[in-house]
């Protein structure tokens, strides 16, 4: 018998290609405010449901009446720009969200169960490191309102996993991309359709050094993530899921062009005061617990990403 797993956000660019994967060996259960779920249809084993995060006597029902063996939380205003613009709507789904579910579980069936736990947080709540590569217990510095509500959900999930002897893991991704389910403002696809569509690219600032991760290689650390989970006890760590490799803004454009074989168009504005302008993370240590070998490199994953990104422009 398949075991249940929740995801929330599950809509979102690692939700949605998280569940696809998942429902091969589980059934999934799928949470987002968002109603774009047609891309969930007819996939066996994944039951979408529409609802706010904090929607707290929903989400109690749900925890009620199926008995889930894990919680993947990854609802959240997940672009740092959008949050730094909306900052009491952050504060109300990334921070007020993740006590809602909290709280829920609490009360509900479901906590008789011990689910194992999994919070869905990022490279931002670093800020700007003072050496690098970092590693998982290196200073909590954030610059912007979106590494703040990371690490007060991080403190939440450890807190109540802590107190009620959940496993649970954090997980901090850093620049994910790779496919059409990716929001086609952020970086890495904007870049892709801007100069395949010769449009003009924006970039903030210039001085940018960023770890890049392909999205393939985030759900298969996290489907690797949930096992280890499952087979070990008293579990409340932190990993980084990241190659390690550092690019500027440049380089990725260049390997774009080669790619593409076309020149971009550039434009260069000040920088942003709520963007990190560096960050390279330390991957050895989900590397030695998960046992997961090399992550893509950003070229070897544009390779990909361009063909997916950019075959419905044709």
């Amino acid at each position: 018998m398949k075991k249940n797993i929740l995801i929330t956000g599950g809509l979102g660019f690692i939700g949605f290609n998280l569940a696809k994967r998942l429902a091969n060996n589980y059934i999934v259960y799928v949470l987002d405010i968002d109603e774009r779920h047609k891309d969930y249809k007819n996939i066996e084993n994944i039951h979408f449901i529409q609802t706010d995060i904090n929607n707290f006597d929903f989400i109690k029902s749900l925890l009620d009446s199926v008995e889930f063996s894990g919680i993947i939380h990854l609802a959240a205003i997940s672009r740092v720009v959008v949050a730094q613009n909306n900052p009491k709507e952050c504060i109300r789904t990334n921070i007020e969200g993740t006590k809602t579910l909290l709280k829920a579980l609490e009360l509900s069936k479901t906590k008789k169960n011990n689910p194992w736990l999994i919070f869905g947080s990022s490279r931002e709540v670093y800020g700007e490191p003072k050496k690098m590569p970092v590693k998982e217990d290196f200073e909590k510095k954030p610059i912007n309102i979106y590494g703040e509500s990371k690490i007060k959900g991080e403190a939440l999930f450890t807190d109540f996993s802590k107190k009620y002897n959940n496993n649970c893991l954090i997980l901090r991704f850093s620049n994910v991309y790779g496919n059409k389910y990716d929001l086609i403002d952020r970086v890495v696809p904007k870049f892709i359709t801007s100069i395949y569509l010769d449009k003009e690219i924006t970039i903030e600032g210039g001085e940018q050094i960023i770890d890049f991760t392909y999205i393939d290689d985030v759900v298969k650390t996290i489907e690797k993530a949930i096992l280890y989970l499952e087979n070990n006890t008293n579990i409340i760590d932190d990993l980084h899921i990241l190659p390690g490799i550092g690019w500027s803004l440049f380089q990725l454009i260049k390997n774009i062009e080669n790619i593409m074989d076309k020149k971009a168009k550039i434009k260069i504005n000040p920088k942003r005061n709520y963007d990190v302008e560096k960050f390279i993370g330390d991957p050895s240590k989900v590397k030695n617990f998960l046992n997961i070998d090399n992550f893509l490199t950003l070229e070897e994953g544009l390779q990909l990403a361009v063909k997916n990104y950019t075959k419905d422009l044709k």
